[in-house]
């Protein structure tokens, strides 16, 4: 692994060059045409809605039986609101949902985390068959320290599967490093409680060894920094050659006039521009 040293510069340069032939991702997927004046409308007086779970039918139907119970004539006007207008329907559902939305809710987050643990379990066992191990015996032995033993493990090993997920090159750097702490905290250990000296330096020298090993590790990750570093970087003057560009085409006095044309048109008819889409 000493070896890397050497390749840490070539690595930096093929990185760059590699993120400068992508594209950018604000450029992909083509988005629908927008008046001017929309546009910025949008953006000063428009708040974007928060995230709304879609319910099922199931979970529509005990939210309607409920609300039956308490306010069957409020029911009843839902019902007929879900056939005129749907989204509508789904927002004042939300609303007057009461404890039986929050309850679904919470079977939903229930269901989530017991999902959350199950997927981290199978990961443990495929990569980490002692840890998980560990963890098996001590879930009826003692729940407390399992518990405790559980979140330690996902603090320690979530950035690695995170990485499995989003950068595979980093997730192999993140499990090799972690491998070399534990050696060296190992080692560290051995060395302040030997009496011998001839297996105390063999100790150092392997230390030494994990140190240099840990260092080229570090590089290396700082080189997939870089390059991410790049690659937005890029996204960014992308967008600022876009938004130049805009600015430009936004002064002119024909634009101008055009804009206020369609947005006159807009007000005082109530059309909107057709849109392309494309």
């Amino acid at each position: 692994m000493r070896k890397r040293c050497g390749t840490i510069l070539f690595l930096a340069m093929a990185a760059v060059v590699t993120v400068s032939a992508l594209p950018c991702q604000a450029d992909e997927g083509k988005q629908e045409d927008k008046s001017f004046f929309e546009t910025e409308d949008q953006q000063r007086g428009r708040r974007p809605r928060r995230w709304r779970i879609e319910l099922t039918k199931e979970e529509i139907g005990r939210i309607l039986e409920s609300l039956k119970k308490d306010d069957p004539e409020k029911a009843t006007e839902l019902v007929k609101l879900q056939g005129r207008d749907p989204e509508q329907f789904n927002e004042e559902l939300r609303q007057l949902g009461g404890e039986e939305y929050q309850k679904i809710l919470r079977e939903r987050y229930e269901r989530f985390r017991q999902q959350r643990r199950v997927d981290f379990l199978d990961w443990l066992e495929k990569n980490y068959r002692r840890d998980a191990r560990e963890l098996a015996r001590l879930k009826g032995r003692d729940p407390d320290l399992y518990e405790k033993k559980y979140g330690a493990m996902r603090e320690k090993y979530d950035p690695i599967r995170e990485a499995e997920r989003r950068n595979p090159e980093l997730a192999v750097i993140l499990k090799e490093d972690l491998r070399l702490q534990e050696r060296r905290d190992e080692l560290t250990a051995k060395i302040k409680t030997t009496k011998k000296e001839d297996e105390k330096k063999k100790l150092i020298a392997e230390l030494q060894d994990v140190l240099d090993d840990r260092y080229d590790l570090i590089v290396e990750r700082k080189v997939i920094a870089y390059a991410r570093l790049i690659k937005r970087l890029e996204e960014l003057q992308n967008w600022i050659k876009k938004s130049r560009a805009e600015i430009a085409e936004a002064r002119k006095d024909e634009v101008k006039a055009e804009n206020v044309r369609q947005r006159m048109k807009t007000l005082l008819e109530g059309k909107r521009p057709f849109s392309w889409g494309d």
